[in-house]
């Protein structure tokens, strides 16, 4: 089956969960180095006037966003303020493993304000060096340690499926693979790929017998879920029941092309 070939940026962006195509990844890159470039930045402000309010404050930027993926104040400001000046395309919501680098990012930031609020430059500045190091590098390549880490961690948990090429999915489904959509059914009703069923990953379980078709093919928004949803049939050896085809993830469904 044929594949599509990311580059090594665009691989790195769906490591951090933007599970697009490579032509919507290059179009976000430039975009989403703007949040982590600010927030260096004013880091490197804070750590040179050794000010831990400054810390403080984006330690809170970036907690913000793992509880609130779409309201994260700096990507707010780039689509509101800045993106409209050059007509560029909007930062979508934050995905879970970007999530969890914005939480490793202000755990960092409290260190470091905790350092300079208790006199002790040497844990701030150490706390300021790491921070400093794995922002210029997400910022540069996209490579976010924090996200290969809970990748890494999911595929020694045997949770991890990595998504097929939507060319490979269309090939499966006109071959007679079930197309599922495992989003809620508001979300199948706005929107769905054509000849898909709503399999909703809240009622995978109840409904796993829909799926003993032969094989079947999962999607969703942004290729969580669909991988929540295969990590969960595996868990639950609920691939069995689907036949000899097995299930594939297509991941997000703007992957289908």
């Amino acid at each position: 089956m044929a594949t599509d070939v990311p580059s090594i940026s665009q691989r790195a962006l769906t490591q951090q969960g933007y599970d697009y195509s490579p032509a919507q990844l290059s179009e976000l890159s430039w975009g989403l180095r703007f949040t982590p470039a600010l927030c260096m930045s004013l880091a490197v402000v804070g750590l040179v006037t050794q000010q831990a309010w400054i810390h403080f404050a984006l330690a809170i930027l970036g907690i913000l966003p793992f509880w609130f993926p779409a309201s994260n104040p700096l990507d707010l400001l780039y689509n509101h303020v800045l993106r409209p000046l050059w007509n560029g395309v909007a930062l979508p919501s934050n995905p879970l493993p970007r999530r969890i680098a914005c939480l490793m990012g202000g755990a960092m930031n409290i260190g470091i304000g905790v350092g300079f609020t208790a006199g002790n430059l040497a844990v701030a500045y150490g706390f300021g060096a790491v921070l400093i190091t794995l922002q210029l590098i997400v910022i540069s390549t996209h490579f976010c340690v924090a996200s290969w880490m809970y990748e890494g961690l999911l595929r020694l948990a045997g949770r991890w499926t990595p998504p097929i090429s939507g060319t490979s999915a269309r090939e499966l489904v006109e071959a007679g693979a079930l197309l599922v959509d495992v989003r809620e059914p508001d979300e199948f009703a706005r929107d769905h790929l054509p000849g898909a069923v709503n399999l909703p990953l809240s009622q995978l379980e109840q409904r796993v017998g829909e799926l003993a078709r032969g094989s079947a093919v999962l999607y969703c928004q942004s290729g969580l879920r669909s991988q929540r949803a295969m990590a969960l049939a595996k868990h639950a050896a609920l691939e069995a029941a689907v036949g000899t085809g097995g299930l594939y993830n297509l991941g997000a469904m703007n992957r289908w092309g």
